[in-house]
């Protein structure tokens, strides 16, 4: 490293640990903030310091990367917190009827909110998919909620793919060098798409961030457009129907083994997918070549029929005398 970029990376770095700082310190004098939580959030300046002295003092580039991404990453993580808290967007959104209480006041337009909101849900706001959903049946019904969803969940999976594919892969090279980029797409190469697919069923999986990491691996704009089509739908009908029954599990008492015993099923059922991917893979072309032959071969006998028929005509013995 020079002693410019030395420079440049000491200034950029102060100045996204004073924004934090200073954020951090205006929430906690506004706000009630649990006291192990104001501890934590402070003493995270220490390692984002050490780090930093280290590699400047080093010159281990690498290490500057990392220290100035989470600094800016706390930055920002900073001042998103204190909006949310400001205008109090958890607790106006944290439930299906308050969801529906502020989508009923758009009228005619409730449809498009409803749109926007789902769209949101899978690129910046972190809101579970099943809230929304779910304050959508009670308000639009079943079906309509599953066209608007899809609609909007289909949008903002693909620019958040868009984004991961611009600035993910970008990001992923800066911090960790071209090298280790190609060793991961490498290792997930024939993987990604069957496990993606199968995480994009469950509804327990962040949907914008598993959009930004399809787009960080070497899938294309077309197999992803086609995941989507495929998963969006099925995503939904299992969120619109079985969410039900799943919103009686409580998440305290009893309710915590369940939903333990729910994500572990679904972590182990993506870890055996990527795991057996290729088998898989193979499996699913096998299928679809047997699929493809069938509908081929009867193809191919209703053209032998026609013809033949069509041959039919010029025979003598069929010719009426």
């Amino acid at each position: 490293m020079t002693l410019r970029s030395r420079c440049i990376s000491l200034i950029v770095t102060f100045i996204a640990l004073i924004v934090y700082n200073v954020t951090l310190l205006y929430t906690i004098a506004n706000f009630d903030i649990n006291f192990y939580v104001k501890t934590v959030c402070l003493l995270l300046n220490l390692p984002a310091a050490a780090l930093l002295l280290l590699g400047v003092i080093g010159n281990y580039q690498q290490c500057v990367r990392w220290v100035i991404s989470i600094s800016a990453l706390l930055a920002i993580a900073s001042i998103c917190y204190y909006i949310v808290l400001k205008f109090d967007l958890i607790s106006k959104f944290d439930s299906t009827e308050k969801i529906q209480a502020f989508l009923t006041k758009y009228g005619a337009y409730a449809g498009m909110i409803f749109i926007l909101v789902q769209f949101l849900q899978v690129t910046i706001i972190p809101l579970p998919a099943a809230v929304t959903t779910l304050a959508g049946v009670a308000l639009f019904g079943f079906w309509p909620t599953f066209f608007y969803s899809i609609i909007g969940m289909m949008i903002g999976s693909l620019l958040a793919f868009y984004l991961g594919r611009k600035f993910g892969v970008k990001l992923i090279i800066w911090l960790f060098g071209k090298n280790a980029y190609e060793k991961y797409v490498k290792f997930t190469q024939g993987k990604d798409k069957i496990v993606l697919t199968l995480m994009f069923l469950f509804p327990f999986f962040p949907d914008d961030l598993l959009c930004i990491v399809a787009g960080i691996t070497d899938m294309k704009y077309w197999q992803f457009f086609i995941i989507m089509l495929i998963t969006r739908p099925i995503n939904i009908l299992i969120m619109e129907g079985a969410l039900k029954g799943f919103s009686s599990i409580p998440l305290t008492g009893y309710g915590i083994p369940i939903w333990i015993a729910i994500i572990a099923i679904a972590l182990v059922v993506v870890v055996l997918a990527f795991k057996y991917s290729g088998k898989l893979e193979k499996a699913l072309l096998t299928l679809f070549d047997k699929i493809s032959s069938k509908i081929k071969k009867r193809n191919d006998v209703k053209i032998k029929d026609v013809y033949s028929q069509s041959q039919s005509c010029y025979d003598k013995n069929n010719i009426i005398k």
